[in-house]
């Protein structure tokens, strides 16, 4: 094959691997908390634009107000750990339990305390999507309607610790998972919760995360067990690892959803797919995520202060590209670059041929011009002595 050929060849490869080749998820980016305690719950607020907002909380009343740049350390006015934050759907009020009985209603400029039993401790606090009540629940089977103000106590039907609430997203009846092997379905309109069982025995179903259109919920739970539910029934899903499932949440776009497993273990979640590895670099446990209404991007809380963004913030090119899209001019950068070192070894290949090929005829001519000599020495010699 001539060098200019293979030259072309190669070129002709290479753009095909770096338009074609597998996608890999982006790493999750660190954001800078500024605390080092326990974050144990994130909640975006329901607004549209810049009108949205985070809040994270979490070990000693910690709690943290992201506003898409930086974060704002709050006062919350008690020393409880705090386990859950639900937002009202209207926006204007958040409610946050804890540990000691701890029950707060935030309004975006100050949090108020509600009326505490003490004996009761919090897991977790989801705001119906019609706004008339929310669910919390907590320790020892404890649940409970409210209207940000008093509790009203239900008969969940089980003592152990109920530590996840997810609505479907029509109101029409919501999914609470725990420390036991099924999961509970509480119909607020008959008032009845009923045992849903997926065939698991021996493991614990601890989250529960429902698609925003209402058309399935992810459930999971220890050793990586891991279901989808399409409102028909359970179906298993192959679980990438073996660690207890802590956090999950649905992306907006219906189409993902984010996973998070022990160890600093994060997945994307693509429906009719595989769950595809994020890397975190950080084994600290992730037991919190929630996307921004948007759906651009999600919060990741986590042990001592973790906080994680993915995808990460999109950094402006050194150079920008004037006009197009500025992947596609990274792409053009990278090609160009490699297309250019192709070329410089394949003018080095073809100007080490070209030297040895003329060295090779200097040879050639040398050994010609030897030749010629050698047979006119020998004609002279036989000529006839005159």
């Amino acid at each position: 094959m001539k060098p200019k050929t293979a030259l072309c060849l190669a070129a002709v490869m290479l753009l095909s691997l770096l338009q074609n080749g597998p996608a890999a998820a982006a790493p999750a980016e660190r954001l800078e908390s500024p605390v080092q305690l326990e974050l144990r719950a994130v909640s975006w607020r329901p607004a549209p634009g810049n009108d949205t907002y985070a809040l994270l909380a979490g070990e000693g009343g910690t709690v943290l107000r992201w506003t898409g740049r930086f974060f704002m350390t709050l006062d919350s006015n008690t020393k409880s750990d705090l386990k859950g934050i639900g937002w009202h759907p209207s926006g204007t009020r958040a409610l946050l339990v804890g540990r000691d009985g701890a029950f707060l209603e935030y309004d975006g400029s100050g949090f108020r305390s509600a009326a505490q039993n003490r004996t009761l401790w919090f897991e977790d606090a989801e705001w119906r999507p019609q706004g008339d009540f929310a669910l919390v629940a907590g320790l020892n089977g404890t649940l409970a309607r409210t209207d940000g103000t008093t509790l009203s106590l239900l008969n969940s039907t089980v003592g152990a610790a109920i530590v996840s609430i997810s609505w479907r997203p029509d109101g029409r009846f919501a999914f609470l998972c725990g420390d036991f092997p099924f999961v509970l379905r509480y119909d607020p309109e008959a008032g009845t919760i009923d045992r849903l069982s997926t065939g698991l025995a021996d493991q614990y179903l601890r989250g529960v995360s429902w698609r925003p259109d209402g058309g399935a919920a992810l459930v999971f739970g220890t050793l990586g067990t891991l279901y989808r539910y399409d409102g028909s029934g359970f179906s298993p899903l192959g679980s990438p690892t073996a660690n207890q499932w802590l956090a999950g949440a649905w992306s907006p776009d219906n189409r993902t959803a984010l996973l998070a497993a022990r160890g600093g273990l994060l997945y994307l979640f693509e429906e009719g797919g595989n769950l595809t590895p994020i890397a975190t670099n950080t084994t600290s446990p992730i037991y919190s995520i929630a996307f921004s209404p948007n759906g651009s991007y999600a919060l990741c809380a986590g042990a001592g202060g973790l906080v994680l963004r993915h995808p990460p913030a999109e950094r402006p090119p050194v150079n920008p590209p004037v006009d197009g899209n500025g992947g596609d001019w990274l792409l053009l950068s990278a090609v160009l670059v490699m297309a250019f070192a192709l070329m410089t070894a394949g003018v080095a290949v073809y100007m080490m041929m070209r030297s040895r090929r003329r060295a090779r005829e200097a040879e050639e001519l040398a050994e010609a011009e030897l030749h010629a000599a050698g047979l006119a020495a020998k004609t002279k010699g036989r000529r006839p002595s005159p």
